[in-house]
């Protein structure tokens, strides 16, 4: 028999509801309150707070906002604070009631004013180094890369400034009366100032460049570098590998990256940092024919010139501060006379010329440090563990744009992102393995915090009797 539909009438009283008797045992949120410890942030933020005024929301529970904030890839936070009293399981993780006011979306946005990178940056360490202490870190072998972040702007704010320049150049300018170089002007985003074009794969993005260590083992970041959208990649590869070395006090072996980061800068310091590197790098090219490449001209360190197939000299010319590089040409005339003109010299009116890099000898280091089997599979694992990292920020948290401006909140949410992505390897790795099961550094810390407590609430001389 088909039932009659029935009518909600709301009661006036609920008797032995309870937030936690209806969390499954296996929910998500139940493992991370045991594995993170969200208590950290009171001492860290301790010293911004007065003694006077109203109370403010406790920061375990902001941080916890901020973490569902990224954790289930909510676009704001007034969308997230909307959400939060229809969410049984949130509130419970946050600690609130059913009947309970819930603050309103701004607390977040002050606290995090407030507070500033430095909180954010913790959280994202403690959750590295749980990594760490699970065995999901080697530290010696990591992937280098960077992924583009739309900002929150449009391309449409975008306005003209000028840099500061001396008063002479721009009187010679006013004199020339031609247009002004492109160098000395840039275009800024009157919403988000810090943000930047950049081009990558033949996109341009206003934006930021999120530039990550993902270390080889099992995927786990270890460190993240937030620049704007028009910085290379070259500049920050230092960066990120003492960042990686400072985060997880390993030494790295080695390096892998693609060739944006292939530059007899980052070769040098490589070699000097007794790093071996696997980075490809653009190679010269030239319509010659490929019996007469650059590759079959010998250089001579000591005279400083190169050698050609046939034997004559090319000399050393002019040094080119853009390519960072010198430029070596053989005599016209002699060129003109060799058999192999056509087929070597591809300008009529010089001879051959070769460029070589400042750093050619750290390049060539470079290319013979790993055999092509070795380099072939550690590219191919690149791919899988870098690329895939930012994939599943993009997929799962919202990566690929920012939900605030400027640039010290943009890497907020980078921190916030790879934190929660390396706790969720953490809990997949805790819950597959019998022996981990145990481990629970969060109830751990929050021991020793009781007992130092209780200890210091004892009196200095205890006298026991019989």
């Amino acid at each position: 028999m088909m039932g009659k539909p029935s009518q909600l009438e709301p009661k006036l009283f609920y008797h032995g509801i309870s937030l936690d008797s209806r969390m499954p045992k296996s929910h998500p949120l139940r493992k991370i309150e045991q594995l993170v410890d969200f208590n950290f942030v009171r001492s860290r933020v301790h010293d911004l707070y007065g003694t006077r005024g109203n109370e403010s929301v406790d920061p375990a529970v902001i941080l916890k906002l901020m973490f569902l904030l990224f954790y289930e890839n909510i676009k704001s936070e007034r969308a997230l604070m909307s959400q939060l009293p229809l969410r049984m399981d949130w509130l419970w993780f946050c600690g609130y009631d059913l009947d309970e006011k819930t603050p309103d979306h701004s607390v977040i946005s002050k606290a995090r004013r407030r507070w500033g990178l430095t909180v954010f940056s913790g959280f994202f360490e403690n959750i590295l180094t749980q990594c760490v202490d699970a065995g999901l870190v080697d530290g010696e072998t990591i992937h280098v890369d960077s992924s583009m972040i739309d900002a929150n702007a449009s391309k449409d704010t975008l306005k003209c400034q000028f840099r500061a320049v001396s008063r002479n150049l721009y009187e010679e300018l006013e004199s020339n009366a031609g247009p002004i170089p492109e160098e000395l002007e840039r275009r800024i985003s009157t919403t988000d100032p810090d943000a930047r074009l950049g081009k990558k794969y033949g996109t341009t993005t206003l934006g930021y460049k999120d530039h990550r260590a993902v270390d080889d083992k099992c995927g786990i970041v270890t460190a993240t570098v937030t620049t704007p959208a028009n910085v290379n990649d070259e500049k920050v590869l230092a960066e990120v590998i003492n960042e990686h070395q400072t985060n997880t006090e390993t030494k790295v072996k080695t390096t892998v990256a693609d060739k944006a980061y292939g530059t007899g800068e980052n070769y040098k310091y490589l070699h000097e940092q007794g790093i071996t590197p696997c980075i490809s790098h653009k190679r010269n090219s030239s319509n010659c024919d490929p019996a007469f490449s650059h590759h079959k001209f010998i250089y001579d360190g000591e005279r400083d010139c190169y050698i050609c197939p046939t034997g004559k000299v090319l000399k050393r010319q002019q040094l080119n501060n853009n390519k960072n590089s010198v430029i070596y040409k053989a005599d016209h005339k002699t060129c003109r006379q060799c058999q192999y003109f056509e087929m070597c010299v591809t300008s009529k009116q010089s001879g051959r010329q070769i460029q070589r890099n400042l750093n050619q000898e750290y390049i060539d280091w470079a290319d013979n440090c790993l055999t092509k089997h070795k380099r072939k599979q550690l590219m191919a694992r690149r791919k899988h563990k870098a690329e895939g990292s930012f994939a599943d920020a993009a997929n799962n948290h919202g990566f690929k744009r920012s939900r605030f401006r400027g640039i010290g909140k943009v890497q907020i949410q980078n921190l916030m992102i790879a934190a929660i992505q390396n706790l969720r390897k953490l809990m997949r790795h805790i819950s597959s393995s019998p022996a981990a099961q145990a481990y629970n550094p969060a109830s751990t810390l929050r021991l020793l915090r009781e007992l130092m407590a209780y200890r210091a609430s004892l009196p200095s001389i205890m006298v026991f009797q019989r």
